[in-house]
């Protein structure tokens, strides 16, 4: 892919500093290139002062410029940093603001609660194709909910139940107390109670960010789940709340040893973000959250990304997906033309028999067995199971993978027949005799 520009996106959160390098040629295709993250904790003992801490701040500003210099090492020709709730709540904002503009080099822009949950809802709607339903974003100084209808924002609140402020707030032992964690469960339901206004609807209950990507990163451990994705992964509520009642009884140097896929910079606040979730979660009457790994900083990419168009979400993310892969590898491979309702139809088979999801999987694995003489079945394979394609499920991401790869022989689901029910085998050989004509 040409790399007409290099976007670097610096959020900094409560918790965390994160980094996006992406390369896009505006509208038409990008690659995320690198992605960083360094646990700075800003708002640690901000308090009811809400001061920022010398010694918060000073470790902040060391991590802003490393990435900054980083950024400039690694060719990026525009640098965006944006800040939200431990920046947006201080009473001494414009000190750090200066103290990173002189130090680091950067000019931050303070985000607004609306602001912020509106750009996270531009990245769950560009990588989830989700459009109706509620959005949670837990970070480490806030919480955002907002309402979303034909992939917009309409409308939201935040909410100071960041993972780190509550940890700060409510919980004084390790483990915690019955006492604490009821007293937070208590506060949570009441904050949650007087939204009328928060319950799913019709729609899905989406997970953004970093707090419902590593709960989805523990779950799919415990479940042993094949495919190493977090993005799209749905948690059962069920679920998230038996995680609850086991991490209330370990203390944190237990946690992550005992809980494979949490990281160890989590570890003392996952229980308080996990909490905030399932309250959330009980508020709106969802069963499930479907996860949606990216926050603000791939929400401010396609904002530049789409600058010129009339949307800051991307039309028929599905085909857009994968032409996006074609495109980055258009030098040795057929770029796709048509769409998933111009796939051919299946053997035997009326166009009306198809469903619109088995006519995009046919579709999509039609173009992408193009790539694999220019980077091989297995890369083929891998860009699609560990990448993913915005706007299909895991199960469909599963049998495009099939498809593109199958030569001869059995088609096979083998270890993620799982994921399928009983009729999955023969889906997938009727799905085969539309690709492989």
């Amino acid at each position: 892919m040409e790399k007409n520009h290099r976007l670097a996106v610096i959020d900094l959160g409560s918790n965390a500093v994160r980094l996006l390098i992406a390369d896009y040629v505006p509208g038409m295709a990008f690659k995320f290139v690198e992605t960083a993250r360094r646990r700075v904790r800003l708002s640690e003992g901000m308090g009811g002062d809400n001061f920022l801490r010398p010694v918060a701040m000073e470790r902040t500003v060391v991590a802003l410029k490393m990435f900054r210099a980083h950024c400039l090492e690694n060719g990026a020709t525009r640098i965006v940093a944006v800040a939200t709730a431990a920046v947006r709540d201080a009473a001494n904002r414009e000190e750090f603001l200066a103290k990173a503009r002189a130090e680091a080099g950067l000019d931050f822009r303070v985000l607004t609660g609306e602001e912020e949950a509106r750009i996270g809802v531009i990245a769950a709607s560009n990588s989830l194709g989700w459009e109706e339903g509620l959005a949670l974003e837990v970070g480490g100084g806030s919480a955002q909910v907002s309402v979303v209808h034909a992939g917009q924002f309409q409308r939201g609140a935040t909410f100071p139940l960041g993972a780190v402020r509550l940890t700060e707030s409510f919980f004084k032992s390790d483990p915690v107390r019955d006492e604490e964690f009821d007293r937070l469960q208590t506060h949570l339901a009441g904050v949650f109670e007087g939204l009328d206004w928060m319950r799913l609807n019709g729609g899905r209950f989406a997970g953004l960010g970093g707090t419902a990507g590593a709960l989805a990163a523990i779950d799919r451990e415990a479940r042993r789940y094949p495919l190493n994705l977090v993005n799209g992964y749905e948690l059962e509520l069920s679920r998230l709340e038996n995680l609850i009642a086991i991490m209330r009884q370990l203390p944190t140097a237990e946690r992550v040893m005992k809980l494979p896929g949490l990281k160890p910079g989590r570890a003392d606040i996952i229980l308080a973000g996990a909490m905030v979730a399932a309250a959330a979660m009980r508020r709106a009457g969802a069963d499930r959250l479907l996860v949606c790994e990216q926050g603000v900083r791939a929400g401010i990419f396609y904002q530049e990304f789409l600058k010129q168009s009339a949307s800051a979400v991307i039309p028929d993310l599905r085909r857009f997906s994968v032409m996006n892969v074609m495109r980055r590898h258009e030098k040795g491979a057929r770029v796709a033309k048509g769409s998933p309702s111009a796939a051919s139809p299946l053997v035997g088979q009326d166009d009306d028999a198809l469903s619109l999801t088995d006519r995009d999987i046919v579709w999509a694995a039609t173009q992408l067995r193009t790539l694999r003489d220019k980077i091989g079945d297995d890369d083929v394979r891998a860009t699609i199971l560990n990448e993913g394609l915005a706007g299909y499920s895991h199960r469909d991401l599963v049998l495009i993978a099939q498809l593109v790869a199958y030569r001869k022989g059995k088609l096979d689901l083998g270890k993620y027949a799982g994921l399928f029910g009983p009729d999955a085998a023969d889906r997938l050989a009727r799905l085969a005799a539309g690709v492989i004509k």
